[in-house]
């Protein structure tokens, strides 16, 4: 068995460095080098691991060279080319919501703090010397609007019950009766709720994966619906929100403010808008970068190399673009 790792940007070397400490020297592992040949370093490679996407012409070489798995290192899968592997046969294996969710919960909710708590008008007071403002909100009675489901949204919605906010969500799978009332939803719908969604929700957050039919979902109709005290969470892909029309609504009083770890572009320009806005709150993309997801993920890479050493079929393996 020997492993093939492709190369990432310095700042996500934690990815693939938390599978090379994983593995522990169990498989021989080779290092990509984009300055060589690519059809010779996939010879006798087995599995390959990334996280950032790839060419075609190194799926080609894989296909060529026999490659068993190809596994990515992220949950949405917007930088690779998933129909070029399904008509390659290339089996294609990511690390699903799971994996991730509790750091991507934690995050949705520390910006709903952020929010709530008017961190920036307390910085600025503290600065100028000004205690006893600005006047706060709770969380607790307000309600928490998910647009999606999955991993993320039933551990934010478990977190947030805890705080004593109320509960409604939309998501295109159902839900049984019994994870209803285990996350105390007051309110479950299909996407045809949405505006439902949008009118009742005090923090919209975002947990659905950036697919063609949830592209824009958020755009200058449902921010005209939504209260003008309601809060944009998003710390799912920068695509789902139309983002100037979240400028225009937040520079018009549409709604109070947005917290967000995604966007259109990445990175995020200096001069960007939400950069100059003090009812926004911006973070570089690290909702689900945590030691522990880190950890949960590259054990799953390995549990992967491991199956496929055997000779049984990876887990979570992606049969499907959208």
């Amino acid at each position: 068995m020997k492993v093939l790792i492709l190369p990432s940007p310095p700042q996500l070397h934690y990815w693939c460095d938390g599978v090379v400490t994983a593995l522990d020297d169990r498989y021989p592992i080779r290092h990509f080098d984009p300055t060589q040949a690519v059809l010779d370093q996939f010879k006798d490679i087995d599995v390959v691991v990334e996280c950032v996407g790839c060419t075609r012409e190194m799926v080609d070489a894989a296909v060529d060279a026999g490659v068993k798995l190809w596994q990515v290192m992220a949950v949405g899968l917007n930088a690779w080319d998933v129909n070029y592997f399904l008509e390659k046969g290339m089996p294609f294996a990511n690390t699903p919501g799971p994996f991730s969710a509790v750091a991507l919960a934690e995050h949705a909710l520390s910006l709903m703090f952020l929010i709530a708590k008017n961190y920036t008008a307390a910085q600025e007071n503290v600065r100028a010397e000004n205690f006893s403002l600005p006047v706060n909100d709770e969380l607790a009675g307000k309600t928490l609007g998910l647009v999606g489901l999955g991993a993320s949204g039933r551990e934010l919605a478990k977190r947030a019950h805890a705080l004593g906010m109320r509960l409604a969500a939309i998501d295109i799978v159902d839900v049984s009766q019994e994870i209803r009332d285990e996350l105390h939803l007051e309110f479950f719908g299909d996407p045809s709720r949405l505006d439902h969604l949008l009118s009742e929700a005090d923090y919209l957050s975002i947990h659905t994966p950036l697919t063609s039919k949830t592209r824009h979902l958020i755009d200058r109709r449902a921010l005209e619906i939504m209260k003008p005290t309601a809060a944009l969470i998003n710390i799912a892909r920068g695509g789902i929100v139309d983002e100037p029309a979240l400028i225009e609504a937040l520079e018009k009083g549409q709604i109070r403010a947005a917290g967000l770890d995604v966007f259109a572009q990445e990175p995020l320009l200096s001069d960007h808008p939400f950069q100059q806005m003090n009812n926004v709150f911006c973070t570089p993309h690290i909702a689900g970068v945590t030691k522990e997801t880190v950890q949960r993920r590259a054990e799953l890479v390995v549990e992967n190399i491991d199956r496929v050493a055997k000779g049984l079929t990876p887990l979570h393996l992606v049969t499907s673009a959208e």
